[in-house]
């Protein structure tokens, strides 16, 4: 059969191909124009200050424990099976020396109901982790480092509805577990805190890694400048930011960053907006405030996001 007749005589065949002609290049255009915008804006803000080189002393000796989580779940008997299970690895690392010292691990097995499930499953891989985090503070001597896999404050991307005031049967068992978590992690941050850097000298630095977008920084200088960031922005970038707003959020934020971020490099570090949530938690960290900061680590990585205890006017 000859398929260029029966696309000839297809409407619907004839309109797709018409559109996706149209699409591409009104899609190449649109990029062109976005990309040679970058172009313009992203020397002043590499030379600004938004963007800068990470160097790392290899040659200091560094005790590091990272804690890290999964779960997974089946469809059983209406509703589900699963299985969770969080991990907490340290090791030692002196210049090109690296040495694996211990492992310890929690588990949970069991059934739940199909609502907000995977909501709920991370609720209890946060669960875990902080079991794997009061048993690593009951150590007399604390790690340098201490990497998390989970946010250090949980807003509502993490509790979502589950504290809002809605139908009181349906969200009874959402609150009592939430609230279960949150009981745990208010308990940890009240007792363990201070031991911590910067609060502590010579207590362990608190990192939180996440790939979540990474618009803040660039929000946080359009409407605070300077006081949003510890590290010094030069003022024309500043200003360059706050004349080409629109220009900006046209192009898209992550566009940006990502168009001006290299590999080993990081973005300047900014406070973090958790206390904006009422209902946010733990109070104590957000009392204190956090910093944060994204950081590409080689050519093909995604950036991650970094946090890390005490806002920008303790890390001036």
């Amino acid at each position: 059969m000859n398929t260029s007749t029966v696309d000839n005589n297809n409407p619907l065949a004839q309109e797709m191909a018409a559109q996706m002609q149209l699409g591409v290049f009104g899609t190449v255009g649109k990029l062109a124009r976005q990309l040679r915008a970058i172009q313009r804006i992203a020397p002043q803000l590499k030379e600004g200050g938004l963007v800068r080189k990470l160097t790392v002393d290899r040659s200091i000796r560094r005790r590091a424990v990272g804690l890290a989580a999964a779960h997974q779940s089946v469809a059983a008997f209406g509703g589900r099976l699963y299985s969770v299970g969080a991990l907490s690895h340290e090791i030692t690392a002196a210049g090109e020396d690296i040495s694996h010292s211990r492992q310890q691990s929690r588990l949970d097995i069991g059934d739940m109901t199909n609502l907000e499930a995977d909501r709920r499953l991370e609720w209890k891989t946060y669960t875990l982790i902080y079991e794997l985090l009061d048993e690593l503070f009951q150590q007399s001597e604390l790690p340098d480092l201490i990497l998390l896999d989970m946010p250090l404050i949980m807003g509502r991307d993490v509790y979502a509805q589950s504290l809002a005031d809605q139908d009181p049967e349906m969200d009874k068992e959402l609150k009592g577990e939430i609230e279960k978590l949150r009981d745990r992690v208010e308990n940890f941050w009240s007792r363990q805190l201070e031991r911590c850097f910067p609060f502590a000298e010579n207590g362990p630095i608190i990192v939180s890694l996440g790939r979540r977008r990474f618009g803040s920084l660039l929000r946080l200088l359009e409407d605070q400048g300077q006081a949003a960031t510890p590290d010094p922005i030069d003022f024309g970038a500043q200003k360059l930011i706050q004349n080409d707003w629109v220009q900006i959020l046209s192009i898209g934020i992550d566009r940006v960053l990502a168009g001006i971020l290299p590999a080993e490099h990081r973005t300047a570090a900014f406070n973090r907006q958790g206390s904006q949530d009422k209902d946010a938690f733990p109070k104590a960290l957000i009392e204190k405030g956090s910093l944060g900061f994204h950081y590409l680590t080689g050519v093909r990585g995604a950036p991650v996001q970094v946090e890390t205890l005490g806002d920008a006017a303790i890390w001036h």
